[in-house]
């Protein structure tokens, strides 16, 4: 278990958690117009499956995502574990990146929107930042991409990296 130690949170983590949240809304507003096609307001034809109680469904797949990806920045903003932000920025950017290739799966202006937010997320998770947020060492490779000195923790100048 970590000491509740008061730290300042690095500004990559910041912004990997910040950007991180942009599937947040999608998910909400799917999540309610789904269970509400599934229960009190049918969509006659269902909008993405063939039954109401698929569209039931639907919503409370988006909801239950909603809540771990959710439980997943809190995680990581609260430096405890980086792992469940990653696996769920990588689910989020693998669906998305799918929903750009179907042509019947949604709107690209949105897929590339949430793709692009979730690569960004990405990145920044594993900035030198994040891995000293949540008590890791930051690997040397991870320190020359980042043009960091990794023992210091100091960015490095052009010579040195």
């Amino acid at each position: 278990m970590h000491d509740d130690d008061v730290r300042e949170t690095p500004p990559a983590v910041v912004g990997a958690v910040s950007i991180g949240t942009a599937p947040l809304p999608f998910l909400a507003v799917y999540a309610v117009l789904f269970i509400l096609h599934g229960t009190i307001s049918p969509a006659h034809p269902p909008d993405i499956t063939s039954t109401q109680t698929g569209e039931l469904i639907a919503g409370i797949v988006a909801a239950v995502v909603f809540v771990v990806l959710a439980t997943t920045l809190w995680l990581f903003l609260n430096g405890r574990y980086r792992w469940p932000f990653v696996v769920g920025q990588l689910v989020v950017l693998v669906t998305t990146a799918w929903f750009l290739v179907d042509d019947t799966a949604g709107g690209v202006a949105v897929s590339a929107l949430v793709c692009a937010t979730s690569l960004v997320a990405l990145v920044l998770g594993f900035a030198p930042g994040s891995w000293r947020h949540v008590r890791r060492p930051v690997p040397a490779l991870v320190g020359r991409a980042f043009r960091e000195d990794v023992r210091s923790g100091e960015e490095a100048t052009p010579a040195e990296v």
